[in-house]
């Protein structure tokens, strides 16, 4: 999450590319914490492709540059602009999955936002949840706790059974430690385009006592559908706008107003994941944040999976209360060559509402 003075575009993308080779697509593996079976490249992208992605399979590090084409890992978001006016030239989707974890000596803060801790009472570090792999050392994802045993984070992390979550602290690697048990991940997600990009982790009970002891509270999911002027995003992911720092070691949070759907179409309509064909969207069930905001925050490397929230106040017994309600779950951003996490482009999150009762099922 990153917050800076107004940029100029063009402004983000996965790796830049060079100034003179405009349309070369760059495709980038990354040792994961363990090794998975290889997984089969779909075909090619063709030649006009210009592409930025993150994936988790293969066992060795690989970073391929071609002129034409190059094949892209199954399960990563991949996609590519147009030139079209309005749309900054070589706009990709970027995302984050579990493929190159933050792990502890790589010292960065957050991009942009503002730095919180446990005194802030709109920080919802209460709820943050923050997935690791499983030996607890390689930081992928974000999450929020919804009741005392499940977490709810984005289908696109690909979070796995054994793998760590840290609930109720400010500071990266420390917290209460859960194990998932279970991982439900929305049976329609489709990882082009991120839709239904939902998934409920099943923690091995760690007990009301322990998680009241850490701090770490559940949040309330929206079931109405409001629409609302914004929403607060926080995080331990990637600081700066061209993505070169792993993380953030405080939790930070900014702020993102929502963008109608036809404003943020100016962008995403450009962006294609076929030839002749743009970035899915689901107008009813996704919401777009972000777009022509330069100053509160926005999304970067391992913030996706956590929440898009709100702290509302409400009337308890005559006495006006806080309450965090969480809206949407962080999905993608928009990236173009010369950043990987800019300001002012589309951030893409899947709201909750429409999906309570798949949640409420996957549970149960």
């Amino acid at each position: 999450m990153h917050a800076s003075n107004r940029p100029s575009l063009p402004i983000s993308s996965f790796a830049p590319a060079p100034p003179s080779l405009p349309l070369l697509l760059f495709a980038f593996l990354f040792q994961p914490s363990r090794s998975p079976p290889p997984r089969p490249l779909p075909p090619p992208l063709p030649p006009a492709a210009a592409a930025c992605t993150m994936a988790r399979t293969g066992s060795r590090a690989l970073r391929v540059v071609a002129a034409a084409a190059v094949a892209v890992a199954a399960l990563a978001t991949v996609a590519t602009a147009q030139v079209v006016a309005g749309v900054p030239p070589g706009a990709s989707v970027a995302d984050s999955s579990r493929a190159k974890p933050y792990r502890l000596g790589r010292r960065t803060r957050i991009v942009g936002g503002t730095r919180v801790t446990k005194r802030d009472p709109d920080a919802g570090v209460e709820f943050m949840a923050a997935l690791f792999t499983p030996d607890g050392k390689g930081f992928y994802c974000g999450g929020s706790l919804i009741d005392n045993n499940h977490v709810l984070t984005r289908a696109g992390c690909y979070p796995r059974v054994g793998d760590k979550v840290r609930l109720g602290s400010d500071v990266l690697f420390k917290g209460l430690e859960a194990t998932v048990t279970r991982v439900t991940a929305h049976p329609d997600f489709q990882p082009v385009g991120d839709l239904n990009d939902l998934a409920v982790l099943w923690l091995n009970n760690p007990g009301a006592a322990a998680l009241l002891a850490a701090g770490a509270l559940p949040i309330i999911l929206d079931t109405s559908g409001a629409n609302v002027h914004g929403h607060y995003i926080h995080g331990f992911g990637a600081v700066d706008k061209a993505s070169r720092s792993a993380g953030s070691l405080q939790l930070k949070r900014g702020y993102q107003p929502r963008v109608p759907w036809a404003k943020c179409r100016e962008v995403l309509d450009g962006v294609m994941v076929a030839p002749g064909k743009s970035i899915p969207i689901d107008e009813k069930k996704q919401v777009c944040t972000n777009y022509g905001s330069y100053g509160a925050g926005a999304l970067c490397q391992r913030d996706p999976g956590g929440a898009m929230f709100r702290v509302n106040v409400i009337n308890v017994n005559g006495k006006r209360v806080k309450q965090p309600v969480q809206y949407a779950v962080a999905s993608y951003w928009i990236a173009v060559p010369a950043q990987k996490c800019p300001q002012g482009l589309p951030n893409v999150g899947t709201l909750v509402a429409p999906y309570k009762a798949w949640i409420a099922g996957a549970m149960a």
